[in-house]
């Protein structure tokens, strides 16, 4: 069983990248178990396996507790530790071979507090997990927003302390030559500070960014580029992006369970 934890801005399109992803892997006859890890979710495109708002709402805390939204949330994913083992259980149930993890829209409020990256290291523990970090098309086409996504990407992977790929979502929004020239930006750290300093970045700020970047990029073989363009619309990059992420888990290998997992 192998997870993939996909993480990324509000508005950056996680639920549909979970759904275009796991109908993908399905046609692909790869089981698949959709885990919606967000108790604030008002809706979402896809059938979840487990609902952790099945658990706990947000909506339901924020009235008891008489708390506003962003309070509610963290009380939330607070109260998720109290499920953890239940929701362990109900995963390892499925029987799936691979189960995609949907998480908060508010992904800083999860992954930059201690409860967010303890909650994922209950669930992935004693199998080999990948976090996918996505932002979108429109944050990509612009330096200064890219550097910030860059810099959000950075502390996602020192907080979950998983390996990470950087997938850039609503590529369907993107030609063919913005997708070149944003992807030798994110895959040359001194194009990266040019393109900066370019845009009036203070050089100090923009050689942060650079390195941030450098940091990211993959040291080795196993995923030979830091970033990979996806399109929950089209289903542009999904089998690229399933392929960088068997890279990471498998280095290739599809992996399959001894019994096939129906979605349920």
């Amino acid at each position: 069983m192998y997870y993939i934890v996909i993480v990324g801005p509000a508005g950056s399109g996680k639920s549909h990248l979970v759904d275009a992803l796991g109908d993908w892997m399905e046609f692909n006859q790869l089981g698949v178990a959709r885990v919606n890890l967000d108790p604030a979710a008002e809706w979402i495109p896809y059938e979840p396996e487990i609902d952790i708002r099945d658990y706990v709402n947000a909506r339901s805390v924020m009235e008891r507790y008489r708390l506003g939204p962003n309070g509610a949330l963290i009380a939330s994913i607070d109260m998720l530790t109290e499920h953890i083992d239940r929701v362990k259980e109900e995963i390892e149930a499925t029987k799936a071979n691979y189960v995609l993890i949907d998480t908060p829209g508010q992904m800083e409020l999860f992954a930059f507090r201690d409860t967010g990256p303890y909650v994922v290291r209950e669930l992935v523990s004693g199998s080999k997990a990948v976090v996918v970090f996505i932002f979108d098309a429109v944050f990509a086409s612009n330096p200064k927003s890219l550097a910030s996504s860059l810099f959000l990407a950075m502390s996602t992977r020192l907080r979950l302390g998983l390996p990470q790929v950087i997938a850039i979502s609503k590529a369907d929004l993107l030609q063919p030559e913005q997708m070149e020239e944003i992807n030798e930006v994110l895959n040359n750290p001194e194009r990266l500070y040019s393109a900066l300093v370019s845009a009036g970045l203070d050089p100090g700020l923009a050689d942060a960014a650079a390195r941030s970047l450098e940091a990211l990029l993959p040291s080795d073989s196993i995923a030979p580029s830091a970033t990979r363009f996806v399109s929950a619309v089209s289903g542009y990059g999904l089998d690229d992006l399933y392929a960088v992420i068997q890279q990471v888990l498998a280095g290739g290998e599809d992996f399959y369970t001894e019994e096939p997992s129906p979605r349920l």
